[in-house]
């Protein structure tokens, strides 16, 4: 069984330009936007916070994306990644909550959706951990990341039909991280030699 938290570490969102508000100071609240938005604050608080994530210092990056958010509300990667800060803190439904909105400012981003899936798998809602991962996938089909999480919602969900066998395959031929290619394999194993999906004929 693969750690959903595994995942998260490849899907931080990267962004930078100029410094904001302090986040000792500044306030986050998603029921009211400041219409004078600083979008080179958030970016730089955001990139900010993302360094705090990689060096596990999760409650500095809460502060910095919050901070980010108070100076642009609708800036969506500082939403992913203050998912990304609840999922550390097991703050499931606050994760999922910065994903959806994460999602709807960034609709053509496969990582809040990818994000959404590893929140719903984590608390057991498998189905809709397959949905989330499906979006993500259908919006960036080459993504192993993506597909090694739908993958293993499906052996999850107990489903060895032709699409898991090909998520499994393509884990195994196009990811690079050795636990997951292992993982994948012993899956393909496990399955068998599928069935022919055709039966011949003759003349």
């Amino acid at each position: 069984m693969r750690n959903v938290t595994f995942a998260l570490a490849c899907l931080l969102s990267l962004a930078g330009c100029q410094w904001g508000k302090s986040p000792e100071t500044a306030g986050y609240q998603t029921v009211a936007a400041d219409p004078h938005r600083d979008t080179a604050a958030a970016q730089k608080l955001n990139a900010e916070a993302v360094k705090l994530i990689q060096d596990h210092h999760i409650d500095d990056a809460e502060k910095r994306l919050k901070a980010a958010l108070a100076a642009d509300l609708f800036f969506g990667p500082a939403h992913n990644n203050l998912g990304l800060v609840y999922f550390h803190q097991k703050k499931h439904y606050l994760a999922a909550w910065e994903f959806q909105y994460a999602a709807k400012l960034m609709p053509g981003k496969a990582e809040p959706r990818n994000n959404l899936g590893l929140v719903f798998e984590a608390v057991g809602k498998l189905d809709e951990a397959m949905e989330s991962y499906e979006k993500a996938l259908a919006l960036e089909p080459e993504s192993v990341d993506v597909a090694a999480n739908l993958a293993r919602a499906y052996v999850r969900k107990g489903r060895k039909d032709d699409k898991t066998r090909k998520l499994l395959g393509d884990v195994v031929m196009k990811d690079n991280r050795p636990d997951w290619i292992a993982w994948a394999r012993e899956q393909l194993a496990l399955m068998g030699t599928p069935p022919p999906t055709t039966q011949p004929t003759g003349e």
